[in-house]
């Protein structure tokens, strides 16, 4: 939203670049679809004028931060190259950080987003703010993305007339939700029988009863592609597809979460 607004370049002359699978395809709903987006071994032998390389990790580890691919990425861009890092901290000898110091070095632009998102409280330097939002409100989970996310879908549902008559259950579990479980296979029933296997958010309506919506909050340490959370997750969006369930998932390296969740509760109402 704020790097594609200032490159004044065809869409089919841009390439955007992840290092998982997973943030390829949630880049790839936020962007024209004349722009290619790929992981950067998609991306070997090609090029394009500008390639804009993502790498937003809550915490950059050994595979984003590996040399070999750096190089790829960087060679793939014929006039601009631009790197998106996660705002959180990183290690100084790292080679995204050496990318960064070259950038700067040589007249790159180094820049702050304007954009924000609620997960931004779970770095180490907003330590301070997260421990003064959490000064008045009780924490409902054991962990801080979630209660972040509670208490901002809580403002939502209060802040406006149309939703006002909904609720927000946390964690709940996913063989309370589907009682008839005919429309799965034997894998997945055994997935959902576990009374671990919940949704992390499920908004319903106080007066139907009727689910709204569910909401995943996914950290990309452990939901990206080859964890077996991410197997997890596959098999959780097919089990909700089956019975129509609308589910929604959140990443925490992501933003705008709250008009994500207003645009889609909007769309459902």
């Amino acid at each position: 939203k704020e790097i594609l607004p200032t490159i004044n370049t065809e869409p089919s002359k841009i390439g955007i670049i992840a290092p998982y699978n997973s943030q390829v395809n949630a880049i790839k709903e936020s962007v024209d679809n004349r722009i290619e987006v790929a992981t950067v071994h998609k991306f070997q032998g090609r090029e394009k004028d500008v390639i804009i390389m993502s790498v937003t990790d809550d915490h950059i580890g050994e595979f984003a931060d590996n040399a070999n691919l750096l190089n790829v990425a960087v060679s793939r861009a014929k006039q601009k190259f631009c790197l998106v890092v996660t705002g959180n901290n990183q290690d100084k000898h790292g080679n995204i950080s050496d990318l960064l110091d070259y950038i700067e070095y040589n007249g790159g632009i180094v820049a702050n987003s304007k954009i924000c998102s609620i997960y931004d409280m779970l770095y180490k330097q907003f330590t301070a703010k997260r421990e003064e939002f959490f000064k008045n409100r009780r924490k409902v989970s054991l962990y801080d993305s979630e209660n972040l996310t509670f208490y901002l879908i809580k403002d939502i549902l209060n802040g406006k007339d149309k939703f006002k008559s909904y609720d927000v259950l946390l964690n709940y579990p996913l063989n309370r939700l589907i009682g008839d479980t005919s429309l799965l296979n034997e894998d997945e029933k055994q997935y959902i029988s576990h009374s671990a296997t919940h949704v992390d958010f499920l908004i319903f309506s106080r007066v139907s009863k009727k689910t709204i919506l569910t909401i995943e909050v996914d950290g990309w340490n452990f939901h990206h592609d080859g964890t077996k959370q991410s197997k997890r997750d596959k098999m959780k969006n097919n089990i909700l597809s089956l019975y129509n369930i609308p589910l929604l998932r959140l990443s925490t390296t992501g933003s705008n979460e709250k008009d994500i969740i207003t645009k889609k509760l909007t769309e459902l109402c």
